[in-house]
């Protein structure tokens, strides 16, 4: 009896995942534009000795209401789902990693070379400010 119950229940999990993955199709023209106008932003952190960093806290701030978030991956890559028409000349970047001091880009730097190096130089980040700077990105949207 508890097998066929579980039994049940794996399936009705499973069957419900797969329902949730397929989402609505589109079917209006302004949907296909405004996916059309989004572009694919990629870029890589470099620390000392121009290793490759993973987990950097990245923000990127369109405006003083709109940011969006990413965290590099073990290659040091990350990426933003962005429409460059919603960027402002003000928008820019934040890279946060313990250890090393945060630096600010502007997003028209980014868009020429996605490279960025920090340093161990300077005021640098604190286990304690770099999580506070991670949880505080969490509210920041992960596209635009």
């Amino acid at each position: 009896m508890r097998s066929i119950l579980l039994s049940l229940f794996v399936i009705t999990l499973l069957a419900s995942c797969k329902s949730q993955q397929k989402g609505e199709p589109l079917n209006e023209s302004e949907d296909i534009q405004a996916i059309t106008e989004d572009e694919l932003l990629t870029g890589k952190v470099l620390g000392k000795r121009k290793k490759k960093m993973e987990y950097v806290a990245v923000k990127l701030v369109v405006d003083e209401n709109t940011c969006m978030k990413a965290y590099t991956d073990k290659d040091g890559l990350y990426d933003f789902l962005i429409n460059p028409s919603k960027m402002k000349a003000e928008s820019y970047f934040e890279f946060v990693y313990k250890g090393y001091a945060k630096k600010q880009v502007p997003y028209s730097e980014i868009t020429k070379n996605g490279t960025v190096t920090l340093s161990i130089k300077g005021d640098v980040v604190t286990t304690t400010d770099y999580r506070i700077f991670y949880e505080d990105i969490r509210s920041c949207k992960d596209e635009l």
